[in-house]
């Protein structure tokens, strides 16, 4: 097993699909971020290009709320291991577990999607690896599977997205078969490079291709509500909020 640059050696080097992700302005990734409400904001953007790309939290909830991520995909596929935990214990086998190879081919400020859906309910994801994952300078994790050491996850403070916490490690029971290839997420497609925007209210994922004109349509949608949330602060009369709530109906509907 030869490791590419920038690889520990976890997993052999064949199974990182492309180094390089394409890659979008820093610019527009910030944008994304300073979007209010960012994970729902765009996915109703999504909604008007015709792309149903989201997954709610009551599906993939944070493991610590409050949080939110926007970065650049950055994709690891799990697989069973062939043979039964028992017999990798007893002959010494080191884990497969290979999504820490994924962040040292990470750049700072992606996010990286475990596919761990054919593995559940082992774990994908332990505290020490987020701790990895935080001081390598990325983003955010989503797990489509379980994850470990939950209180140890929450104290790091990155914010991590995953089906739920698990007491099945998955080392020696996981193998990472594939990184930086496409992957699913609960029926939504994930292609290395897709920009990710991750909230309490669910994970939403940008195709590459429609990042620019999905945050057009985003800002559009987030500037309507501005005037009919001046006019109740300001203690406006019944009859203008009515009139502004009209507007906002009117704007949203194109008229």
């Amino acid at each position: 097993m030869k490791p590419m640059p920038d690889m520990v050696g976890i997993i052999s080097a064949d199974r990182v699909s492309t180094e390089a992700i394409p890659r979008l302005d820093d610019h527009l990734i910030e944008e994304y971020a300073a979007l209010p409400d960012k994970a729902g904001i765009v996915a109703r953007a999504l909604d008007r290009l015709g792309l149903k790309t989201t997954v709610p939290s009551v599906h993939l909830p944070p493991v610590r709320p409050g949080g939110s991520a926007v970065g650049q995909a950055v994709t690891v596929r799990n697989i069973p291991e062939a043979e039964v935990p028992y017999k990798r214990w007893t002959g010494r086998e080191p884990t497969h577990l290979g999504e820490r190879e994924a962040y040292f081919l990470a750049e700072r400020g992606d996010l990286v999607v475990i596919d761990g859906s054919s593995v559940y309910p082992a774990s994908c994801l332990g505290s020490m690896s987020t701790r990895l994952a935080a001081g390598l300078g990325i983003s955010g994790i989503v797990v489509n599977g379980c994850v470990t050491g939950v209180d140890g996850i929450k104290k790091v403070g990155l914010p991590v997205w995953a089906r739920g916490g698990t007491t099945i490690t998955g080392h020696q029971r996981v193998e990472t078969i594939e990184i930086n290839g496409p992957v699913g997420l609960m029926g939504v497609r994930i292609d290395p490079g897709d920009l990710i925007v991750a909230d309490d209210s669910g994970i939403t994922v940008v195709p590459f291709s429609a990042a620019e004109e999905a945050l057009e349509v985003a800002r559009k949608l987030a500037s309507q509500p501005a005037r009919l949330r001046g006019l109740i602060d300001s203690n406006a009369t019944a009859g203008e909020l009515k009139e502004a709530l009209k507007s906002q109906m009117e704007a949203m509907s194109g008229k």
